[in-house]
């Protein structure tokens, strides 16, 4: 079994595994000759080309091949997920979300005193949990800790319905791309926050909204809280468009001022900051 990587394509996120790709804004994927023509316009023969290391002359020399017999296709057997054991202490996690990325520290501990956040004990990533309505968990979504670290990955086995979320008891709920934006989208808005409901989507499929909106008959309102780009507010639109469709609830979209809502936060932190240095 491959891992699942996250390739980052000027805007938009893809989910790349083993010879096979899908584009979280845009809904679509394939294989490795569709990855060199979706994303750098070559025709089919130049992506073949392109992966063989040779020109498209070349193929025409290639010996012809009789077409395979179709086969019956592999049945890929359900993928386990392996939850990383948690380290210690939360030290280098606490560190990074409330040092480097400027969340409140009163925020983190909530969610790592309900076991919905923790830190491996192997490389000290950062392990947003997801859990199912009986606190199993179902989703685990890892961030890199070190400094200039850019690993994220969705582990192998999660069920993308139980991503990273917090279940509040009044009839609202905001979605983000990231586990860091949800977080610092509470610290910047921090009265009464747990009694609303708030997930992770770990990319823009609206299939955790969906399951709240099934599990959680208390919902009525979703607010999509995506990133302020091009991608951002073409996914919004979709996802708005598909939770409409299907669901008796209000949808609108709040965007942050910046590219995404810890840029928000940590440009909030750096005002105050210069406002305070002012008056000293």
């Amino acid at each position: 079994m491959g891992s699942e990587w996250e390739w980052k394509f000027h805007d938009e996120r893809v989910t790349i595994r083993n010879n096979v790709w899908f584009d979280q804004y845009t809904q679509k994927g394939g294989d490795a000759v569709d990855f060199f023509r979706y994303f750098y316009g070559e025709s089919e023969e130049q992506a073949a080309a392109m992966l063989l290391n040779c020109s498209v002359a070349d193929l025409e020399k290639l010996p012809a091949r009789s077409p395979p017999i179709p086969s019956r296709p592999k049945q890929e057997e359900p993928k386990q997920l392996e939850i990383p054991l948690a380290h210690g202490n939360m030290r280098r996690v606490f560190a990074y979300l409330c040092q480097t990325r400027g969340i409140d520290p009163e925020v983190v501990s909530a969610f790592a005193r309900k076991g919905l956040l923790y830190e491996s004990a192997s490389h000290h990533n950062a392990i947003f949990v997801g859990q199912d309505e009986q606190g199993k968990i179902r989703h685990l979504h890892a961030r890199g800790t070190l400094t200039g670290s850019h690993f994220r990955q969705t582990l192998p086995g999660s069920e993308k319905e139980y991503s990273f979320h917090w279940q509040g008891a009044n009839g609202k709920l905001y979605a983000f791309e990231a586990p860091v934006d949800m977080l610092s989208f509470i610290s910047l808005h921090p009265e009464g926050w747990q009694k609303h409901s708030y997930v992770a989507l770990c990319g823009v499929s609206a299939a955790p909204i969906h399951h709240l909106l099934e599990t959680q008959p208390q919902l009525e309102e979703v607010t999509l809280c995506l990133d302020s780009d091009e991608a951002g507010h073409n996914a919004a639109r979709r996802i708005a468009d598909e939770l409409l469709r299907e669901w008796n609830v209000t949808v609108s979209a709040e965007f942050p001022n910046q590219k995404d809502w810890n840029d928000e936060l940590l440009a909030n932190h750096q005002e105050e900051s210069e406002s305070m240095t002012m008056t000293m």
